[in-house]
């Protein structure tokens, strides 16, 4: 499968589960319904599934000296590939998939409160801990505008202000009191926490109308 493909596919699921992130949070019972979600899953796993026959049969096809029989050995192996079912339930992607919606689902690890946080229990490379989103950043202690989260420990910080620390100090470690992670921050750690990032913003809106 061609690289752009492959990440398009990536970037595909990516936005899939942070829009699930967002529905959990903030959705009604309605934008909720995993099995939306797993369908759209599934579309991506069967577009992956038709790349790679496409690829292969293309693989096999070029090797024919004539567009003739380009066209003909292209199309017999597509035939021979598409007579292999494709199983989407069954890859891994979409397992892993699934399982991370029941994680989003189940462990309330996307509710955030106006009062200034919210709990839950997460594991990452075998660290347990209890996560508490603050509203404000752990560096600054001002309120969060552009907030990302760190996929080793599941903290979160003002994407400014972390960006600053790690190109002071490449050892940084998660500045959270408490934090079990001991690894050593870099950006490829961090990513975007869009549904906290909804949430600080309607915060900001209700203030502005107050």
């Amino acid at each position: 499968m061609s690289d752009l493909l492959r990440a398009e596919l990536e970037n595909a699921q990516l936005c899939l589960l942070e829009t699930y992130e967002l529905a959990a949070s903030y959705g009604d019972n309605e934008d909720k319904d995993m099995d939306k979600f797993l369908n759209l899953m599934e579309r991506l796993c069967q577009i992956r599934d038709d790349g790679l026959r496409n690829e292969n049969a293309l693989a096999v096809a070029m090797e024919e000296r004539s567009v003739a029989d380009f066209v003909a050995m292209f199309q017999r192996e597509l035939a021979k590939g598409n007579s292999k079912k494709c199983q989407p339930k069954k890859t891994r992607e979409y397992k892993a998939f699934h399982d991370r919606l029941n994680e989003i689902a189940n462990s309330g690890e996307t509710s955030t409160s106006g009062g200034g946080g919210n709990g839950g229990r997460t594991s990452t490379d075998g660290i347990e801990m209890e996560i508490h989103v603050n509203l404000d950043d752990p560096l600054t202690k001002r309120r969060m505008v552009d907030p990302v989260k760190n996929t080793l420990c599941g903290h979160v910080y003002e994407k400014s202000s972390i960006r600053d620390a790690i190109q002071i100090n490449p050892r940084l470690r998660c500045p959270v009191a408490g934090c079990g992670n001991n690894q050593y921050i870099s950006e490829a750690h961090l990513k975007p926490d869009n549904a906290l990032k909804l949430h600080l913003q309607r915060i900001a809106d209700a203030q502005e109308n107050e």
